[in-house]
């Protein structure tokens, strides 16, 4: 049984107190003396990043390595040793911090054998506002276009919580250099924000001769939250952030249905679960392929599919990604413009690969060929905002729900 599950089943059982050595260590302040290292630290999104944090770095070569974390003003540090998987010639790492405490500020390091980072801090969110960086699309032959497009965001909006990238984070998913040149790109964007990726179709290439394939290097590179599923854990998922529900689905039917021919319909039944439980004001769906077929000039395949059970479930805004554009579609309803309804938006691009989509009088509110934007989400109980996506500087749209 792998360690993490193994964990993950003890928690959810309330067993951990028998075992241990699978819960952080207290430890006095240590004198010892370590090198220093520095590591690019991604945090990651878990169910309830109130109280829990998931951290993530990679290494070329094997070390043992661990984290020491203390709450700010208090005397204790906690330490926890990471787990890693070698994926690709790369030792992918990660440690999950239990038990935080909600609006509250931490410090912590990594400890990798005779090494040690400086101390970095994070904070704990509540149930107030907050705001979110939105990227979609980051694939790059070069990825100093998406390191520019991601320093931008960076600079502009500072006090930027939450980060999401709505698929085709890389160009090909299996291809190792590919996922270097991101991680780089991403390291001061994701130095003090929460990561919640989402997979996209090029997450399921072979490097190659462009075949369909499992999401392996997807998966590796990122911990996500469990969905409780056997099958499918890390191929959809939910998480909490203040007035927020988000909901992350997986649209890679077409690549996937050799592999997984029951993902789509254990993840709607996951889905009207997951939101019956829901106590957020607010259900946003984040997913990579878009609602709409330009070609056809009618809804796409995953729109027909997917539409129905927001309009069933009450959602409240969609955003998606995939055709490389930004449209913005309001309230859609029984797939018919309405005053009600899911908000449909295409978020745009974020890497170097410019496709050029045509406009539907009919459903398009607004729209754009935007040169590597990104746009902003500010949320409350209140309602959502949604700030310009940046295209030179041009605003393009904003939406209000609330």
């Amino acid at each position: 049984m792998p360690r993490r599950f193994f964990i993950k089943l003890l928690v959810a059982l309330g067993l951990t107190k028998f075992f241990p050595s699978l819960e952080p260590e207290i430890i006095s302040a240590s004198a010892r003396s370590y090198k220093k290292i520095s590591l690019d630290i991604e945090q990651l999104i878990t169910v309830e990043p109130r109280t829990s944090r998931t951290l993530m770095w990679r290494l070329d070569h094997s070390l043992d390595c661990r984290v020491e974390f203390r709450l700010i003003g208090d005397e204790n540090i906690f330490s926890i040793r990471a787990d890693s998987v070698n994926y690709e010639d790369l030792f992918i790492y990660n440690c999950r911090l239990e038990n935080l405490k909600p609006e509250s500020v931490y410090e912590y390091r990594v400890i990798a054998d005779d090494r040690a980072t400086a101390w970095k801090k994070f904070s704990t969110p509540g149930f107030g506002a907050f705001q979110m960086l939105i990227f979609c699309d980051s694939q790059c032959v070069d990825y100093g276009v998406w390191k520019s497009v991601a320093d931008i965001a960076d600079k502009n909006f500072p006090d930027a919580e939450l980060v999401t990238v709505l698929g085709d984070i890389t160009d090909n998913g299996q291809y190792a250099p590919g996922w270097r040149g991101w991680h780089d790109g991403a390291a001061r964007l994701l130095s003090s924000r929460i990561f919640a990726p989402v997979m996209g179709n090029h997450e399921c290439y072979e490097p190659v001769n462009w075949l369909n394939c499992l999401p392996v290097g997807y998966l590796n590179h990122f911990v996500q939250p469990s969905n409780g599923s056997k099958k499918f854990d890390g191929y959809f998922y939910s998480f909490d952030y203040g007035a927020v529900h988000f909901i992350v689905l997986n649209t890679q039917f077409d690549e996937l249905e050799t592999f997984l021919p029951a993902l789509e319909d254990e993840q709607k039944y996951w889905l009207r679960r997951d939101v019956a439980d829901c106590n957020r004001p607010w259900r946003i769906v984040l997913m990579h392929k878009d609602i709409f077929d330009y070609m056809r000039e009618t809804f796409s395949d995953v729109g027909d599919r997917l539409m129905p059970l927001f309009d069933e479930l009450g959602i409240d805004l969609v955003l998606t990604a995939h055709l490389h554009t930004y449209r913005n579609r309001g309230h859609i309803f029984e797939q018919k413009k309405s005053d009600h309804g899911p908000v449909y938006v295409m978020c745009g691009l974020a890497g170097d690969q410019r496709y050029t989509e045509k406009v539907s009088a009919a459903f398009d509110e607004v729209a754009a060929t935007p040169k590597d934007n990104y746009l902003v989400l500010d949320a409350d109980a209140s309602g959502l905002r949604g700030e310009p996506a940046r295209n030179g500087g041009r605003e393009l749209h904003v939406y209000l729900l609330g």
